[in-house]
């Protein structure tokens, strides 16, 4: 029995100093990623006077830059391609508890997708695992039921990621190059893209709304109400026509009295496919025209900001 029990205890202290390499690729990590605006956002580095939110249309078709340059108050992106309106909520929470509140958050509405259930969209785990040296990072991911408790703290390799073990530096592509200012516009047109503009337009059916989804909106309305935070709701143009019930139900979930940014449709350049990347996302001139109007927006109605 002894001799178990010794085994045992070796055993342990063995794997508890062999657990403490680990170490090493937690904290080198965060230093591998191209991408480092939740770190900075952790860290309180993110104290700026507008923020934006939202996937890759918020990413891509609003610049942070130009906003900044036509009204004259700091502006930062932090839309995320691919991410989800939980993720959102999660980045909106983030920014709140180590940063200054802002006094405008831009959220982009993703149509039609952004309550309903979508492969493409999702909360990017993947942003939170670099940066799981952070405690606060290893208490969300602990939250999603993507960690366990007592574990995580105790050991470094539960707190890992199959992604943690790769310490290469980590580089932009030519579609997700971020600029100073959190921004990803695109300079190019998607190659072999169909131009043909759909002849019908697709049905917004609120019954397949995920009640998750729904709260999360609702969170983010309620945080920005809470810090007084002027919150603004914006849909990004789509090549293709879309369906007025997903801006009335908005609308009915904002209980209409959360602002909406409605861009000029009647400009001729949001059916024009040179100023479009793809069917879902602007590219860098049809984006610069779209800022000019959020700016123009922001400076007739919230010009003492």
């Amino acid at each position: 029995m002894k001799k178990f029990l010794k085994n045992i205890l070796i055993f342990g202290l063995v794997f508890f100093l062999l657990d403490k390499i680990f170490i090493f690729f937690i904290a080198v990590s965060p230093e591998k990623e191209a991408d480092k605006r939740l770190e900075l956002l952790i860290n309180g580095k993110i104290n700026k006077e507008i923020i934006i939110l939202g996937s890759s249309r918020g990413a891509r078709n609003i610049i942070a830059s130009e906003i900044e340059k036509k009204t004259g108050h700091s502006t930062y992106n932090l839309a995320y391609p691919g991410s989800d309106i939980e993720f959102h909520e999660f980045i909106t929470r983030t920014l709140l508890k180590f940063n200054k509140a802002p006094k405008v958050i831009l959220l982009s509405v993703d149509y039609p997708m952004a309550f309903l259930p979508d492969s493409i969209l999702n909360f990017r785990l993947d942003r939170l695992y670099p940066l799981v040296k952070y405690n606060y990072i290893n208490e969300e991911l602990v939250a999603r039921d993507e960690k366990n408790i007592i574990m995580s703290n105790l050991f470094a390799l539960s707190r890992m990621n199959k992604t943690n073990f790769d310490i290469r530096q980590k580089k932009f592509t030519a579609l997700d190059t971020l600029y100073a200012d959190g921004s990803m516009p695109i300079s190019f047109q998607k190659e072999g893209e169909d131009w043909t503009q759909a002849a019908t337009v697709t049905k917004y059916d609120s019954k397949k709304e995920l009640e998750v989804k729904l709260e999360c909106f609702q969170k983010i309305i309620a945080l920005c109400q809470e810090k007084n935070i002027q919150l603004i709701i914006i849909q990004p143009p789509l090549f293709d026509p879309m369906d007025g019930a997903f801006r009335e139900r908005l609308k009915q979930l904002t209980q209409n009295k959360i602002p909406f940014f409605d861009y000029n449709n009647q400009n001729p350049i949001y059916k024009n496919k040179d100023y479009f990347y793809d069917r879902t996302h602007l590219n860098r001139k049809g984006a610069t025209i779209f800022t000019d109007e959020i700016a123009n927006y922001l400076n007739t109605h919230y010009s003492k900001l």
